[in-house]
């Protein structure tokens, strides 16, 4: 019996010693995991913050190379879509965390063509202005025609590379001007400054941020343009500025001749002053303008085209103006020249035929169909001939 209580002495001795040695390799295990642990946090934390100086020395260029590298750009570019030729070149280093930059910046910008000089030292905000051309100093000289659209306007802007289509837009058709005669047309909208880009050579700086700056270059001419005698001309008509510089685009781009710009725009006023006789002014140039275009022959269908344009289905003027006058058509509209007729017709050699009647415009019409075919005859004569 002695034995037995002497041995369940001994186990119950032996199981705390048991119970201690668990405890302290479970404290030794846990010990290992924390240090285990902190160090991978050490380690990831080190990995980022490497990363992060390396990206922000991307970014805000604190310590790169100074190398200046060319770089061309073709047409239709944004800052985003050589994103990765930068890369390649080796202006940055992490083509995909400029995409990020240019999209939290929220700013695109279009890139005109041509060759960009570029240094790994710029900063991204720096690369991205230089690439959308923002602060040129080179300038160019343009000349605007007369009767050119704003459509117009804006592609030969585009074809000379003075600025990007993104940079044209946003400056036509929501940049509100403040020169007086156009506050009544605010706020801006697509086509509001028709009529208003007067026509002239201009020297102008290129570049996106000059946008605007060209624009109001014009209107500052159009606002000199319209002078005194214009305006008395036009209070004489009876006549708004907006009246005045509408029926001068519609002369501008029915005249062909100087000396008939006040003949046909006294036709018009004739229309508008017997409206009960003559409510269309039809006037083809507007009709194309409503269908988007410029020149060419009007077929039936065209001329049934349900748009605010459509002189042969709406009375009176059009909406605004069709086009850019220039100063001859705006004196012409200012003071039209006093007679009869209510018709025209244009012949091959850009003069127009007139008439009082209804009975005379048809024969006029004959006249002209009659010399355009022998016009067409002549020229068909002279190809085949070699001439």
């Amino acid at each position: 019996m002695d034995n037995m209580e002497n041995n369940v002495n001994q186990e119950t001795q032996r199981i705390p010693q048991q119970r201690r040695r668990r405890s302290r390799r479970r404290k030794n295990s846990g010990c290992a995991g924390t240090v285990v642990y902190v160090i991978a946090v050490l380690g990831i934390s080190i990995v980022l913050s490497l990363a992060a100086i390396f990206i922000a020395n991307d970014v805000f260029a604190f310590v790169k190379d100074n190398a200046v590298k060319e770089i061309s750009v073709a047409e239709n570019t944004d800052v985003l879509t050589i994103a990765d030729r930068l890369d390649d070149e080796g202006i940055i280093s992490y083509g995909s965390i400029f995409k990020i930059y240019v999209r939290i910046k929220g700013d695109n910008p279009g890139v005109l063509a041509g060759t960009y000089q570029l240094n790994p030292s710029m900063d991204y905000g720096q690369i991205i202005d230089t690439l959308a051309n923002t602060a040129s100093t080179e300038t160019m000289t343009i000349t605007i025609p007369e009767g050119y659209s704003t459509a117009q306007i804006k592609q030969l802007l585009l074809d000379e590379h003075i600025c990007t289509e993104d940079a044209i837009d946003e400056a036509l058709n929501t940049y509100p001007f403040k020169h007086t005669f156009l506050q009544s047309e605010l706020p801006a909208e697509q086509g509001w400054l028709e009529g208003y880009l007067f026509p002239d050579t201009y020297e102008i700086y290129k570049g996106n941020a000059n946008a605007v700056n060209t624009l109001n270059v014009m209107l500052n001419n159009f606002e000199n343009k319209y002078d005194e005698q214009i305006q008395a001309g036009a209070e004489a008509q009876g006549r708004s500025m907006h009246d005045i510089v509408t029926i001068a685009s519609l002369v501008e781009r029915e005249a062909q001749r100087d000396d008939e710009r006040a003949t046909i725009a006294g036709v018009i006023y004739n229309r508008l002053n017997n409206a009960s006789e003559f409510p269309y002014l039809q006037v083809d140039a507007s009709v194309l303008y409503g269908l988007g275009r410029t020149s060419g022959t009007l077929s039936e269908q065209d001329l049934a085209t349900d748009t605010p344009y459509n002189l042969y289905t709406q009375e009176g003027l059009p909406p605004g103006p069709i086009c850019n006058p220039g100063y001859a058509s705006l004196y012409a509209a200012a003071y039209p020249e006093q007679h009869n007729y209510f018709y025209y017709v244009a012949m091959p050699d850009g003069s127009h035929l007139f008439a009082n009647s209804y009975e005379e415009h048809q024969a006029n019409i004959a006249a002209s169909d009659q010399a355009q075919a022998a016009a067409q005859a002549a020229a068909s004569s002279a190809e085949g001939s070699g001439e």
